[in-house]
C-alpha cells in the first residue's frame, strides 16, 4: 500500500509507515492515517455538529429539499458506480456513503474531520481512512482509477489547485465526479449565503475542468446542485 502514497510536504516516497525519505513523519491512530499533523484547516461547524446524524437525516432531508426531489442515495449511487475501479479515492468522504455503491479493490476516503473519519471506520471498515488536505493529496502520480468529490468543491477556496491535484493522481482514462453547489436557483443562493460561500455558475466549473485538462465533461443540474462527470485523457 505504501507505493500509492507520497509525502504531502515534499512529494518524496515513504520508506516506512509513515516516514518519508526526507524524515517527515505522520501518524496512524485507530485506523486513521493523519497527514495533516498540526495543520489548521477549518471545517464548517454545522457539519461537525451534525456528524452523528449526517448520513441518516441531515444529508437525505437536505438533499430532498434542495434537489427537486432527488434522493441523496440515488446521487451517491450514480456517482459511486461511475468512478468504480481498482483504486478509488473519495475526497470529502464524510461517513464514506459513496463506497456503498462503489466497486473498488483499494477504497480510500479523505476528509479533514477526524469525527467523520471515525464514523467512516466504524461503518465501513474496508475503507482506508485518510486525514489530508485536498490541496496536497498524499498520493503518487496516476494511481487512481476514479476520484470523487461530493458536496465539497464549492467549499474549497483553491478550486483550481484541488482539481489539478485530482488530475495528477488520476490514471490516464481515469474518471472524476463531483456534486457542486452552483448558481442554479434561489435554493443555491440561500445556501451560499448561509454558508458564506462565493457562488459560481455551471460555466465557471466547466471552464476550470477544461483548463485543468479534463475531457468528456457532462453535467446535470439537480435543483441547487450540479453533478459533473468527466475523464482524464
Amino acid at each position: 500500500m505504501l507505493n500509492l502514497f507520497r509525502c504531502p510536504i515534499d512529494g518524496s516516497r515513504f520508506k516506512d509507515k509513515w516516514i518519508c525519505e526526507n524524515g517527515h513523519s505522520f501518524t496512524e491512530i485507530d485506523g486513521i492515517i493523519d497527514f495533516m499533523k498540526d495543520e489548521k484547516v477549518e471545517n464548517p461547524d454545522i457539519l461537525e455538529r451534525v456528524a452523528g446524524v449526517y448520513e441518516q437525516l441531515w444529508a437525505p432531508i437536505g438533499m430532498f429539499l434542495t434537489s427537486g426531489g432527488k434522493t441523496y442515495s440515488s446521487i451517491m449511487r450514480s456517482s459511486g458506480e461511475y468512478v468504480s475501479g481498482n483504486v478509488v479515492i473519495d475526497i470529502g468522504t464524510g461517513t464514506g456513503k459513496l463506497f456503498d455503491y462503489t466497486k473498488c479493490e483499494v477504497c480510500i476516503g479523505i476528509d479533514i474531520s477526524t469525527k467523520f473519519l471515525r464514523i467512516l471506520k466504524r461503518k465501513r471498515s474496508n475503507v482506508i481512512a485518510v486525514r489530508a488536505n485536498a490541496n496536497r493529496l498524499p498520493f503518487n502520480n496516476e494511481i487512481a482509477d476514479g476520484i470523487s468529490a461530493m458536496f465539497v468543491l464549492h467549499m474549497i477556496p483553491s478550486k483550481a489547485v484541488v482539481l489539478n491535484e485530482i488530475f495528477r493522481v488520476l490514471k490516464g482514462k481515469g474518471k472524476f465526479v463531483s456534486s457542486v453547489l452552483t448558481d442554479n436557483n434561489s435554493f443555491s443562493r440561500f445556501l451560499a449565503k448561509w454558508w458564506k460561500l462565493e457562488l459560481f455558475p455551471v460555466d465557471y466549473y466547466i471552464k476550470l475542468l477544461k483548463e485543468v485538462g479534463f475531457e468528456k465533461i457532462e453535467y446535470q443540474k439537480i435543483g441547487a446542485w450540479t453533478l459533473f462527470k468527466c475523464a482524464k485523457p
